[in-house]
């Protein structure tokens, strides 16, 4: 008889759930997903029983045959209370997760974790290198930026789980641009899919730079704008798009900096939605980093790379991260 693992992933656009045997055979892993909702503090919690309901449904499964259920969410995050507050792209204040499902899925260990910190779990089993897996660093760029560590051999979580929280870390001290989280020229308000759309929409108003292949793509309607329209007007050299994007390398190059000083890390895998369009991100940030690290980094550089699962990776660390609770794996002892 196979035992199962629910792993379910928390975004500011979709939400992810993932059924699979404990021996995590990627032939196994089964998903379905649906648009986050944000109607109130509980529809998330509501919406996720359902779709957990669902996928066992579809696979003749029942919540008898469930070993445990590991949830990824963008945080910050309190692990004890299993809620997400204070966060910039889900709407509430507190957002309870743990309390609602528990009372759906009684005696099944429930385990709540940071997205990114799922990813980096996620990177450690699927794909670092022997060499890499004691000291990476998970760098997600999607809605919101965030960051997941693993320091000599062990996840990196704080008192709350909400460690390395890089998104939030203070790229540009004198900016006047203001995150969602309430703070001033975060990594976020430049490089994350939000970031990138809000900088357009305030520079496009004073630029003389040519936008003119950016406006055709979107009928000259800018509620269309997004970070994609962004980017592909960018490979057909639309000059304002190309600032923008480059501003978005820019800052994350300062980004990749930090976290490698802070960190001293082997690999930073980058995932996320934004990495779709990785062969423009990437590159001169890959290219910074092996000929001139100097100018943003005190400590040897390490391998820059793109998680193969892109934004698929927290879902898999998700599952991940109830394999090594149940086996008491001391990475997250």
């Amino acid at each position: 008889m196979y035992e199962y693992i629910i792993g379910a992933d928390i975004g500011g656009t979709w939400i992810r759930v993932a059924l699979c045997t404990k021996d995590l055979k990627e032939q196994n892993i089964k998903i379905k997903m649906l648009n986050t909702p944000k109607a109130d503090e509980l529809s998330i919690s509501k919406t996720l029983s359902s779709l957990i309901t669902s996928i066992l449904y579809e696979n003749d499964l029942n919540k008898e045959d469930l070993i445990g259920i590991g949830i990824a969410t963008a945080g910050p995050i309190d692990i004890k209370k299993g809620e997400i507050f204070n966060n910039a792209n889900l709407g509430f204040k507190v957002i309870p997760l743990k309390e609602p499902l528990q009372k759906i899925f009684t005696e099944i260990p429930i385990y709540i974790i940071n997205d990114a910190n799922a990813s980096a779990l996620g990177i450690h089993y699927f794909e670092a290198t022997e060499e890499e897996k004691d000291n990476l660093v998970y760098v997600t760029m999607s809605t919101g930026i965030g960051g997941g560590v693993i320091c000599n051999g062990h996840l990196l979580l704080g008192k709350d789980g909400n460690a390395a929280e890089i998104g939030h870390g203070l790229v540009n001290p004198q900016s006047s641009f203001q995150c969602n989280c309430g703070a001033f020229g975060c990594w976020e308000v430049y490089s994350s899919g939000t970031g990138v759309r809000n900088r357009a929409l305030e520079a496009i108003k004073k630029t003389n730079l040519s936008s003119k292949i950016l406006m055709y793509m979107i009928d000259n309607d800018l509620t269309k704008l997004t970070a994609k329209e962004i980017f592909q007007a960018a490979r057909g050299a639309d000059k304002f798009s190309k600032s923008i994007v480059d501003q978005c390398i820019y800052f994350t190059k300062v980004g990749v900096g930090l976290i490698n000083n802070f960190y001293d890390c082997k690999a930073i895998y980058f995932g996320g939605a934004m990495l779709k369009d990785h062969d423009l991100i990437l590159p001169p940030i890959i290219d910074q980093f092996e000929n001139d690290p100097l100018l943003f980094t005190i400590n040897r550089p390490p391998k820059i790379k793109k998680t193969k699962y892109l934004e698929n990776i927290g879902l898999r660390g998700a599952l991940v991260l109830v394999k090594y609770k149940l086996e008491g794996n001391p990475i997250i002892s």
